[in-house]
């Protein structure tokens, strides 16, 4: 599953506010150490100028104030007499000693006159009991701006994703149809408006290019019919003038299949043109009474028919509900595609749910197979490789909402089932 924008952008800007406020905390830490350390050099730079003025005689020597203790050690003396952690201390010393009791801030400078070195020790325990409560303070600054970068992060991820979210549940709204809801434009975002605008200026054209194909179906189906009806005509007379032989009857009644089956193409693209669900007429059907009536039209179409089809009927009356012109050019157009394949029988056998077309050809293209089995609208070019009828058969089957699917397609033949209802 795709990580969405809202969460994505959350993240970014709750990890630019979190580092945000680490930097911050880390640069006021160490400027407050900088600060602190800076004060206190030059605070004991100043006392140890003030003792060194002190000093008299090549002696030891000490003093001492509320927070300050200064010693001077000649060169030669033992160190014992200082406290136990300003023993050992080279000189120049400058360093913070932390002790169980307290924290000392410690300075160690050589003397030249007399020769010697001069401690200085201050307590620095209350700076340091300040400093660790101002840096809980901080802590706890930092922590409560964590929480308000959290919370702004999140309402401001939801606040910049929101018009997205809203354009895109348009967008998902809009069901195809012969006039198409427009997005709503007004977004206070340019980019999202520019968006909306466009989709728009795509279903204006969506629109124009349907209705257009709709539009020259329409003439052209009207337009063979003309010549149809006159053909029908002539084919009538020829036949009540009974002067053919037999040779001609026969190529007659081809003649007429042919025509026959050129009506019932001029009908299907009529049927389809109209585009919704709304124009066809449901009514409940007897299956196996389609079958057979689909069966019937056939034979009397050509001769040989008749020996080549096989019905294998079933025990339950099942029954669909759906437009009977849509019913009967779905199973003719079947029917056609596997007489056309093969030579041998094709057999129509109804099952629980659908109803099983098989015949004993050479088999589908794999491409047309498996487009056949999709439920996408087919696309152009995809049916290059086999008959129109196919491609009516899918068309008639998104329309009712049944589902077609190759069983099988090979050597041994072709199989093919349709479901009713979607199952």
């Amino acid at each position: 599953m795709k990580p969405s924008l809202s969460r994505r952008l959350f993240f970014y800007l709750f990890g630019v506010s979190l580092v945000t406020t680490l930097l911050s905390g880390l640069f006021i830490e160490l400027f407050y150490n900088n600060m602190e350390n800076a004060i206190l050099s030059n605070e004991l730079a100043k006392e140890q100028a003030f003792f060194l003025d002190q000093i008299e005689g090549a002696t030891p020597q000490s003093w001492s104030t509320a927070r300050l203790r200064a010693f001077y050690l000649p060169d030669g003396h033992s160190d014992k007499a200082l406290p136990e952690y300003l023993r050992d201390k080279p000189a120049p010393y400058s360093g913070e000693i932390g002790l169980t009791h307290a924290t000392y801030l410690v300075r160690v400078q050589s003397v030249e006159d007399p020769p010697g070195r001069l401690f200085l020790s201050q307590d620095i325990s209350i700076m340091e009991s300040h400093e660790r409560l101002t840096q809980l303070v901080l802590i706890g600054i930092l922590l409560v701006m964590v929480a308000v970068g959290f919370l702004l992060s999140r309402l401001s991820a939801r606040h910049l994703v929101n018009p997205l979210r809203n354009l895109t549940a348009e967008i998902q709204a809009t069901e195809p149809a012969k006039a198409m809801r427009r997005l709503n434009t007004h977004y206070s975002d340019r980019e999202f408006a520019d968006i909306a605008n466009a989709f728009n200026r795509f279903l204006d054209a969506i629109e124009h290019y349907v209705e257009r194909e709709k539009s020259f179906v329409k003439l052209a189906s009207h337009e063979f019919r003309t010549p149809l009806a006159v053909m029908t005509g002539a084919l009538d007379i020829l036949e009540q003038r009974k002067t053919l032989s037999d040779a001609d009857r026969r190529t007659l009644a081809r003649i007429r299949g042919a025509t026959d089956d050129m009506h019932s193409d001029v009908d299907i693209l009529l049927k389809l043109s109209r585009g919704h669900v709304d124009a066809d007429e449901p009514c409940r059907l007897n299956l196996q009474h389609s079958i057979e009536e689909a069966l019937e039209e056939l034979e009397s179409s050509q001769n040989d028919y008749h020996a080549r089809l096989r019905f294998v009927p079933d025990d339950r009356a099942q029954t669909v509900t759906a437009d009977p012109s849509l019913v009967r050019m779905l199973l003719r157009n079947l029917l056609l595609n596997a007489l056309k394949h093969t030579r041998d029988v094709v057999e129509v056998k109804p099952f629980a749910g659908g109803v099983s077309i098989r015949d004993y050809g050479e088999g589908l293209p794999e491409r047309v197979a498996t487009q056949l089995s999709q439920r996408a609208t087919p696309s152009s070019g995809s049916f290059q490789e086999t008959s129109f009828g196919l491609l009516i058969v899918q068309l008639i089957c998104e329309r009712l909402g049944w589902i077609p699917n190759v069983v099988q397609s090979g050597q041994s033949g072709t199989e093919i089932e349709v479901w009713f209802d979607g199952h």
